[in-house]
């Protein structure tokens, strides 16, 4: 059945970061938008449990409802259709299986996914957030003074963290409400030992300090403060950590924002005056078809790229795709700091190193330090270690000194993503994707371990190279630039509000359209280009 087709101002398609950003842009700017997605959401079992949960203090927390909203390792390891996912509160919700409308065909790797969830991958992201450094964007056509006030208007509504002056002065964060959240001792100590070397540590161009995390750990009127209770891989029972979803629930207490989940969008049509939708009903299949004067399209780098490939001539549908690969090294320790495994603090990052090193690349190195957690100990006991870690001595004196550093790659020291739209006989489409590795990003990664390793007397730890993990492209969900903007677009190219000449009233505004992909992470630079794109093409739209 097909639904009639209705007739609306601005459309935007997705609730992830991106999406989320061009809505507040365009609400602020007294817009109506209505808001196609199609809302995956945390079973009800996990969140009556999340329910229950935030009404509590730590202590009255019962084991049984923290089970319910923890990671079983079963359920990834019987869902081979998610490729690599990272589970939320216990489910697999944010990450499209095989039921998925969206068909993807994984020709070469399978390190990645797509989500479909009310607030897209902001569900399960590390919640990490950095801007672009100007050097680091020298092929965009925009510049970071372009981005500066879309990277303001994101902190007013997104939580950070303070990461103290030698972060700052490289990596600013546009905010002026952020806090600071508790070091663990161990992140306490190895600060410590950093800062007595911070002179040193600069001239080889290596920064530090604490993380910059969008978590609200003081709270709200409607969310409790942080308890330190250490489950922030696995999902806060107090929902501190950011997802767009939080932003799309304030968003709708205005009249001018209409949200419609449920919906999948195939495809689009382009005149000079509007823009047709076309999809269908994720309950019933049954299609729909929306007319718009300008549509923003942010539903994550994998759906945008099968919609707009849809909307294009056959002799168009292949791109590739960037991404920023992350890697991960085990850090030992010299010395162990005061620790015990039941010590209450927050598991996301603790702290960052940036290293600005031309010898290694142009380019900022990103690396986020982790310490114990329930998640890095069950990682372990699935290792060789899992034996002698059931000695108190060895986890005393092990684990204490361990901690983990994942670091980020520039894409353009990155492998790739090819990605293709294919038709089969009986006229469905698969989006085709198949990984690039790349030699030179293995080169870079042990140059940086081996920088690592030379700064050890310094850092008073050194990588343990037998442990470091390499994972193929798209695993690091760092990726975009598939349509990247350009001054003089061609082929796939898109202009600096997002739009491809056969589209003029579409605008991407995901990392999809982002001409390079950072290593300083991802998110926050998508949100303020999102801002930006929709803030400019509002202003071509007559009140």
């Amino acid at each position: 059945m097909q639904e009639k087709s209705k007739n609306v101002d601005f459309v935007v398609i997705g609730s992830g970061p991106a999406a989320i950003a061009a809505v507040s842009a365009l609400v602020r700017l007294g817009r109506p938008v209505t808001i196609l997605d199609v809302g995956m959401e945390l079973e009800k079992v996990q969140t009556n449990s999340l329910a229950e949960l935030a009404s509590q203090q730590k202590f009255e927390w019962s084991s049984a409802t923290l089970q319910t909203i923890s990671p079983q390792r079963s359920v990834q390891e019987g869902r081979k259709d998610l490729g690599h996912a990272k589970l939320s509160y216990g489910s697999a919700y944010s990450f499209a299986g095989s039921n998925s409308p969206l068909n993807l065909l994984w020709k070469k790797g399978k390190s990645f996914n797509h989500s479909l969830a009310k607030g897209g991958l902001s569900n399960v992201w590390g919640s990490s957030i950095l801007p672009m450094r100007a050097a680091d964007m020298k092929d965009w056509p925009i510049s970071l003074t372009d981005l500066e006030p879309h990277y303001k208007a994101i902190a007013e509504f997104v939580p950070n963290t303070r990461s103290g002056a030698d972060i700052d002065s490289i990596l600013p964060s546009y905010s002026s409400k952020s806090h600071r959240i508790p070091l663990s001792s161990q992140a306490r100590f190895l600060l410590k030992d950093l800062k007595s070397n911070r002179d040193t540590l600069r001239k080889s161009g290596i920064h530090f300090g604490e993380s910059r995390l969008a978590i609200s750990a003081e709270g709200d009127s409607h969310r409790k403060s942080c308890n330190l209770c250490g489950r922030c891989l696995t999902g806060c029972p107090y929902r501190l950590i950011y997802s767009s979803a939080h932003s799309l629930d304030d968003l709708l207490a205005s009249p001018l924002v209409t949200y419609l989940p449920g919906r999948f969008v195939e495809r689009v049509e382009s005149s000079n005056d509007t823009v047709i939708i076309y999809g269908h009903h994720t309950t019933d299949s049954s299609s729909f078809s929306i007319i718009a004067a300008r549509v923003f399209l942010g539903a994550g780098v994998l759906p945008t790229a099968n919609i707009v490939l849809s909307s294009l001539p056959a002799e168009k549908r292949r791109v590739r795709m960037l991404d920023s690969q992350y890697f991960i090294y085990p850090i030992f320790r010299f010395s162990s700091a005061p620790f015990t495994e039941s010590e209450e603090k927050h598991t996301s990052a603790q702290l960052f190193m940036e290293i600005d090193d031309p010898s290694i690349s142009p380019y900022l190195v990103h690396i986020q330090l982790y310490g114990h957690s329930d998640f890095l100990v069950n990682e372990l006991e699935a290792t060789f270690l899992r034996i002698p870690m059931r000695w108190k001595w060895f986890r005393e004196n092990f684990i204490g000194r361990l901690m983990v550093a994942q670091g980020f790659l520039h894409s353009s020291h990155s492998g790739s993503i090819d990605l293709e739209l294919i038709s089969s006989h009986n006229g469905q489409t698969s989006l085709s994707t198949s990984c690039n590795p790349s030699l030179l990003a293995f080169r870079k990664v042990i140059r940086i371990g081996w920088k690592l390793l030379t700064s050890g007397l310094k850092i008073r730890a050194i990588p343990l190279f037998p442990g470091l993990k390499f994972p193929d492209p798209g695993a690091s969900y760092h990726s975009g630039g598939s349509f990247p903007m350009s001054s003089q677009p061609v082929g796939s190219q898109t202009d600096i509000l997002g739009r491809l000449k056969e589209h003029p009233r579409l605008h991407i505004i995901d990392a999809s359209v982002l001409p390079s992909v950072p290593a300083t992470t991802i998110t926050f630079t998508v949100m303020a280009n999102a801002h930006r794109i929709a803030t400019a093409a509002a202003a071509l739209e007559p009140l």
